[in-house]
């Protein structure tokens, strides 16, 4: 049985996907008022994805449930993470794992930490899905998963391994950090900018000018430092050709009026380079511009 925590679109992407998949699962919602909302709508999903319109029953239950939980795919938002898997712990099976599939850094180390019994795996992940609204979901678009382990020589779990590449187009990756750190800086480049001009990712170019250029360069070294030595500049333009007319999770959240993963992205990342004794003025910049903007629709800045 595999456990997913959280509801929101890539929890139930990933349960939607498990059950056409006849995949035993769970989905654990934050509290018992979620649980009636779900089912009151019978357990059912309606699932879109570019094959049509399906429907799926799917299993919820509350994080309260009397049930062990061998393999956990955590799929809340960052900064949601910690708290969430403390409130399973309890539940968790030692020597059973972890899957992490978190925006940005800083959630995937407080997991780890915090359940040392576990091991914890770390998925950077490209697809795309939203909720037009309750109890349905729509797979916007087909991106990969790549996977690996926070303590690098840990094998692929068996559970994963008997994922069929047809079901998620995932591959396992050790060392998986820098992957992570890639994907952080392509997102650290992109969705604060989004944020900020509240635009879509492919007027980020035009919208921000020089200012990302020097973003860039100063995301180059971070990288760097982290052994990551792949030109960034292309693969953000790349990202930003590519999604053009996407909106990024960060303008989502702002428009939802929800808290953002500003500071498990570019938060992190300045972070990071201050412990690296790295200047990055331009990254700074951004991060206050972010914060600023959010304080003006009355969100946290955190």
């Amino acid at each position: 049985m595999l456990y997913i925590l959280g509801a929101g679109s890539l929890g139930l992407l990933w349960a939607a996907r498990l059950q056409q998949a006849d995949i035993a699962c769970r989905v654990i919602v934050r509290n018992a008022e979620q649980l009636q909302a779900w089912q009151q709508r019978s357990n059912r999903l309606r699932f879109n994805d570019d094959t049509g319109n399906h429907t799926l029953t799917l299993n919820f239950e509350t994080p309260d449930t009397a049930r062990m939980i061998r393999h956990l795919i955590v799929a809340t938002k960052a900064h949601s993470a910690l708290e969430a898997v403390r409130q399973l712990r309890h539940r968790l099976r030692p020597a059973g794992d972890i899957l992490m599939l978190q925006n940005g850094l800083g959630s995937q180390q407080a997991v780890a930490q915090a359940c040392r019994a576990q091991q914890v795996f770390a998925a950077s992940v490209t697809d795309g899905a939203w909720q037009p609204a309750p109890g349905e979901l729509t797979w916007a678009g087909r991106g990969s998963s790549v996977v690996g382990p926070l303590d690098t020589g840990t094998p692929c779990p068996e559970w994963l391994n008997r994922l069929s590449t047809a079901l998620f187009d995932w591959r396992w990756q050790t060392p998986i950090m820098p992957t992570l750190w890639r994907k952080l800086a392509i997102n650290c480049a992109i969705n604060p900018f989004t944020l900020i001009y509240d635009c879509h990712n492919g007027e980020v170019p035009a919208q921000a000018g020089a200012w990302l250029d020097s973003c860039l360069a100063e995301l180059q070294e971070l990288l760097n430092l982290k052994g990551v030595t792949e030109d960034l500049a292309p693969l953000v333009h790349d990202v930003i050709r590519s999604t053009a007319a996407n909106s990024s999770s960060m303008r989502q959240d702002l428009h939802a009026g929800r808290r953002t993963e500003i500071d498990y992205i570019l938060g992190y990342a300045c972070r990071q380079a201050s412990q690296h004794g790295l200047q990055v003025p331009a990254l700074e910049r951004l991060l206050d511009a972010a914060k600023d903007c959010l304080r003006q629709h009355q969100l946290p800045t955190d």
